[in-house]
């Protein structure tokens, strides 16, 4: 904090301070050696107020609230009351109408709502969940706007973790059980029904091809199954046709009956899903954070292994995230060595198989970098002349051929 921020009080001193939670005021004053804060507290007559040592850190374990803390931003229902010239409110989904009534009468001149957003750290094939579209603004105030803003009774909340409270090892553990869940699911087998599918009408034209004359007419899965107890009679030809149309609506049924089963348990555990992307989107806004932070500090251990900041945007962002990972892995095993950026070899094989993801990704900055060096002093009339490898070939390669 530094004079001048807006803030807002926590915690409750009223006899002994005169603040309140919910407080708020400008700071004025600050002394980080006698750790007090003065502050100018709004609505009375320009009061100030000094807060000591052990106002500032006296949060106890059970409290959730920062005892002083930025107020720039304020939560819905601290925000009753207040009248200012503008309002900028996040909106989820999640919220009801009379808190986004409450929201919308802030403001005396201009209300914006802004629909959350944030990158998708992992690939869309990263979780074998059903596949489901990101909501748009309009899409989430519709939902705000038909949700009734009726008291919920406590046994029918659903617990949610507080993201910005966990550290970065709570949230690994967190994903790490999510995971555990997830992987308990019955395997998604869509693409082995639609084959079976295909394979059983396959089964039933060819055993129409060979009872022409009996009048029958092929089954379907609602149908009768045919038996392979085939009378004596039943020519070769028609009773391997007969078994393999019964085999092929066995292999459907199963089929089917596992999807159903697949189905079930995501219908059931529908809530592993959102609690799982939350966790991995709060570890990926952590990775970026730390890339930033030390893009910012720059470390000499850092520059050692992934040399300078590149100045395209795309190698900044590729030295960014191999610098969160460096770090990331400092920070879990404790590494303090200021001249290696990965500390010494370790004995223990996670540790071990954590340290080679962080060196792999070191060499693939690296292996850019000195490409790039490479382009750079070699003159532009030889980069756009000299033949490309699969050229030399005489022959085109995969990536040229994939375009």
């Amino acid at each position: 904090m530094a004079v001048g921020d807006r803030v807002v009080c926590g915690h409750n001193a009223i006899g002994e301070l005169g603040v309140a939670n919910g407080s708020r005021g400008t700071v004025t004053a600050l002394d980080p050696q006698a750790r007090t804060l003065t502050i100018r507290l709004d609505g009375s007559g320009d009061r100030m107020v000094t807060l000591p040592r052990s106002y500032l850190d006296g949060r106890g374990r059970g409290e959730r609230n920062r005892r002083v803390d930025l107020a720039y931003a304020t939560t819905g229902h601290r925000a009753q009351g207040l009248t200012r010239g503008r309002a900028l409110v996040r909106l989820t989904g999640s919220e009801d109408v009379n808190w986004l009534y409450v929201q919308l009468s802030r403001a005396r001149q201009d209300t914006r709502l802004y629909a959350v957003v944030g990158p998708e750290p992992q690939g869309a094939g990263e979780l074998d969940l059903p596949e489901r579209e990101q909501p748009d603004g309009y899409l989430q105030l519709a939902q705000v706007l038909s949700r009734a803003g009726g008291q919920t009774l406590a046994i029918d909340t659903p617990t949610s973790l507080d993201m910005g409270q966990l550290s970065t090892a709570e949230l690994r553990a967190e994903r790490d059980r999510l995971r555990g869940q997830l992987d308990q699911a019955p395997r998604d087998r869509r693409r082995e029904l639609a084959r079976a599918i295909a394979h059983r009408q396959q089964a039933e034209a060819a055993l129409a091809a060979q009872e022409p004359a009996t009048g029958r007419q092929p089954t379907g899965m609602l149908g009768s199954l045919r038996h392979a107890d085939q009378p004596a009679s039943t020519p070769g030809a028609l009773a391997v046709a007969t078994q393999q149309a019964n085999r092929a609506h066995d292999r459907e049924r199963a089929l089917r009956q596992h999807q159903q089963r697949r189905h079930g348990w995501l219908e059931a555990n529908a809530h592993l899903g959102p609690q799982y992307r939350q966790v991995v989107r709060a570890l990926a806004w952590q990775r970026r954070a730390t890339g930033l932070a030390i893009e910012a500090d720059r470390p000499a251990y850092v520059l050692e292994v992934l040399g300078p900041v590149p100045e395209s945007t795309r190698g900044r962002r590729a030295w960014r995230q191999a610098a969160a990972q460096v770090e990331d892995y400092r920070r879990s095993y404790q590494i303090t060595d200021p001249d290696r950026a990965l500390g010494p070899e370790p004995h223990d094989p996670a540790q071990r198989a954590a340290r080679q993801r962080a060196r792999t990704t070191i060499e693939r900055v690296q292996a850019k970098q000195r490409g790039s060096d490479r382009d750079q002093r070699q003159p532009t009339s030889e980069r756009h002349h000299q033949p490309r490898p699969h050229q030399q070939r005489g022959r085109h390669g995969p990536e040229r051929a994939a375009g």
